[in-house]
């Protein structure tokens, strides 16, 4: 009897352990997943307020171009500080060809137009682009479908056929201003790396 109790207890005392180890476990799972949570939250704002460089809460084209300066160089690929149509036109259809395949779907076409061109073009334009009626875009389909587009042009504030840094921040900037005040608030930049991050 003596030897049943000494077994019970030994068990009982290796089941409570157990379970003691296991809830613990469980808990310090459930803190890190929580601090995780709050260090992914805080890079997020800290991207915005990082580059609020006045501190007013907002970003003008100017905090917007010192946060993506490396990006303007992604489009500039001759290196020489200016965007030439060609440029223009040859990055941003990389940049809408989110699956690499050089062929733009009428799916990206779309989601081009909702996040990029969507004041130069429509989506019904996705037909005209498409001139061998394939279902796809090539690159020279989309040179060609731009043509007559004002698109580059606009960009090109001083209208001397190319884009400077200063004007692409702008250009870009300006697309994600949802209320045209010349601002971004923190939900403009939110929707801005929504999309971009996919990119």
């Amino acid at each position: 009897m003596k030897k049943f109790i000494l077994l019970f207890a030994l068990l009982f005392t290796v089941s409570t352990s157990f379970t003691s180890c296991k809830n613990n476990k469980e808990a310090d799972n459930e803190v890190l997943e929580e601090e995780n949570e709050m260090v992914e939250n805080e890079v997020v704002e800290n991207d915005f307020t990082d580059n609020d460089l006045n501190d007013d809460g907002l970003w003008d084209s100017d905090e917007f171009g010192d946060a993506y300066e490396e990006d303007w160089t992604n489009w500039d690929t001759d290196g020489d500080s200016f965007l030439n149509d060609d440029e223009f036109y040859d990055t941003s259809y990389g940049w809408v060809d989110s699956d690499d395949d050089d062929l733009l779907s009428e799916d990206e076409w779309n989601e081009g137009y909702n996040n990029l061109y969507g004041d130069y073009a429509t989506e019904e334009d996705f037909d005209l682009f498409d001139s061998d009626e394939d279902g796809f875009l090539s690159s020279d389909e989309w040179f060609q479908g731009w043509d007559d587009s004002e698109w580059f042009n606009d960009f090109d504030a001083n209208d001397d056929e190319l884009i400077d840094n200063e004007e692409w921040d702008e250009g870009i900037f300006g697309n994600w201003d949802e209320d045209e005040d010349g601002l971004w608030d923190e939900s403009e930049y939110d929707t801005y790396t929504v999309y971009y991050d996919t990119w």
